[in-house]
């Protein structure tokens, strides 16, 4: 592979990595931590975001107690 193509498939992996990361900006688990994960490991990290809690959830159940 040139340096070119690995650029250019490493840039649609960030890209995609932020897109997951702007997912989990509403989610208890936070842009930082959705995007590292999607860094390292694209489908592990969306899973992750789909199964943490949404942040609306979380203030909900703190104002209960």
């Amino acid at each position: 592979m040139e340096a070119l193509e690995v650029l250019f498939f490493l840039g649609i992996r960030v890209g995609l990595a932020y897109c997951v990361g702007l997912m989990g900006k509403k989610r208890k688990i936070g842009f930082g931590w959705a995007f590292a994960l999607s860094v390292l490991w694209l489908i592990v990290g969306f899973i992750i975001v789909l199964c943490s809690k949404k942040n609306d959830d979380v203030e909900f159940v703190e104002n209960i107690k």
